[in-house]
């Protein structure tokens, strides 16, 4: 394992959401290829931090948990 820092997980999500291919963290720089190599790596580095317990899990929605509740009149 690569010891992935929740500093640098967050870098990449910044560059992701911004549109950008360049990240930078801890006086760092690199230039990824293109979106799907950014992400990749995104998720290779949040699932190392959540089976290390530096992460939490969102249960595979990354939007969040979500309840459906269903009502009816009788």
């Amino acid at each position: 394992m690569a010891g992935f820092t929740v500093t640098q997980l967050e870098a990449i999500e910044k560059a992701i959401a911004s549109g950008t291919l360049k990240v930078r963290y801890d006086g760092k720089e690199i230039q990824y290829q293109d979106m799907a190599s950014l992400m990749n790596a995104r998720n290779v580095m949040r699932d190392e931090l959540i089976a290390n317990g530096l992460l939490a899990s969102t249960g595979g929605n990354a939007r969040g948990v979500s309840t459906v509740a269903e009502f009816c009149r009788d």
